[in-house]
């Protein structure tokens, strides 16, 4: 659609189909943060890798107080004018414009009543949040947190909180160190939690919306969800295969970031395939008009998967981002995490525990050390 006048101030990505319990007449009320704020709101709901329709009755929008419960009564969202909506297989549905002045830095809560019979949803499985399931009935318009008796860990069907007004969005096309593996849940400790915080604080360029578009598990050049049919497996499908969706098509996308490539070299991927890969996003990008930008792939020694030849490989990539003139511009995110001592491995004060994945000390460092003057 046409985002002139939008911002994205929240997106996830949906990384795979999986079975959900099943949902019957159930309301699910999302907890989700946002990075810019606006006077009016739209959310975005996408119903990928189904194979059917799925109707929603109603959907709200509310500041949260705390847990389920909203501060002051959810405000009602509508479809071209009606209270719902029927989204088609592997269609997405905006809500209408609505005058709701959202915050930035703060928790919404997007509501939605499923009325019929719901066995499986796209979702993005790494939350980081927890979010509630109502027992049976449309609960969206209530403010109480009573009638939302069960909690779920994951995204479904939500991939876009919009806002109005605003400069635009940096989205960051990443895996799990991107997505918060290892944060503390409900915390907003991700990277790109750090990097809206520092662009809100600033006044030296344009204070961007940030969507993380990362998922845990994702490849550069090779899909781990198979794109169809309903899977455990969340890890989506490539970044090439999911550039499209995931960046080309976000709301005022200015500029992207590309922080990606362990999970190729840990499961055997090679350095050409994966500089080929980001090529081709980065020309694809271009093509669009985005800003590109790529970081460095950070150092995992200690971690099984992590051997001197997925290294190797490692190694190779790094080079030939830090002397690329296919983006526009690098952040070095090895550089900041490894080990000077021993630079195969992240330092230690940076390193989680299971020495692929930086703890939060870790992702803010990144964050910091980001040139703003780069977005």
């Amino acid at each position: 659609p046409e985002s002139r006048g939008w911002t994205g101030s929240w997106a996830a990505s949906t990384s795979g189909y999986t079975a959900v319990g099943t949902w019957t007449d159930r309301t699910l009320r999302l907890v989700v943060h946002t990075s810019a704020g606006g006077p009016r709101v739209r959310i975005r709901l996408d119903n990928t890798f189904a194979s059917a329709p799925v109707r929603v009755g109603s959907a709200t929008v509310a500041l949260r107080a705390e847990g389920a419960a909203a501060l002051g009564a959810p405000v009602p969202l509508s479809f071209e004018g009606r209270a719902g909506t029927e989204i088609p297989a592997g269609a997405q549905a905006f809500s209408d414009p609505l005058g709701f002045e959202v915050p930035p830095d703060t928790d919404l809560l997007v509501s939605f009543h499923l009325p019929g019979t719901v066995p499986a949803a796209p979702v993005h499985r790494l939350a980081q949040q927890t979010s509630y399931v109502s027992e049976p009935g449309d609960h969206a318009g209530d403010g109480s947190a009573a009638p939302y008796t069960s909690t779920i860990t994951t995204w479904p069907l939500l991939t876009g909180v919009d806002v109005g007004g605003g400069p635009g969005s940096v989205v960051l096309l990443g895996d799990s160190i991107t997505d918060g593996e290892r944060t503390t849940v409900g915390a907003n400790r991700r990277w790109p939690d750090v990097l809206a915080d520092r662009l809100r604080q600033q006044d030296q360029v344009p204070r961007y919306g940030v969507l993380n578009q990362g998922i845990s598990a994702n490849r550069v050049v090779t899909d781990r969800y198979p794109g169809d049919g309903v899977s455990t497996d969340t890890g989506g499908v490539s970044a090439l295969h999911r550039f499209d969706r995931d960046v080309l098509a976000q709301t005022s996308a200015r500029t992207a970031v590309v922080f990606q490539g362990v999970n190729d070299v840990r499961w055997g991927g090679t350095a050409d395939q994966v500089v080929d890969g980001l090529r081709e996003i980065a020309a694809r990008g271009h093509a669009r008009g985005l800003r590109m930008l790529v970081a460095t792939i950070a150092p995992c020694e200690g971690e099984a998967r992590c051997t001197a030849a997925a290294d190797a490989h490692r190694v190779a990539i790094n080079e030939w981002i830090r002397g690329n003139d296919a983006f526009d511009g690098v952040l070095d995110f090895d550089r900041v995490l490894r080990d000077p001592d021993r630079p195969a491995r992240m330092l230690p004060a940076y390193d989680s525990g299971d020495h692929l994945h930086p703890g939060e000390a870790g992702l803010a460092a990144l964050a910091e050390s980001v040139d703003l003057r780069l977005l």
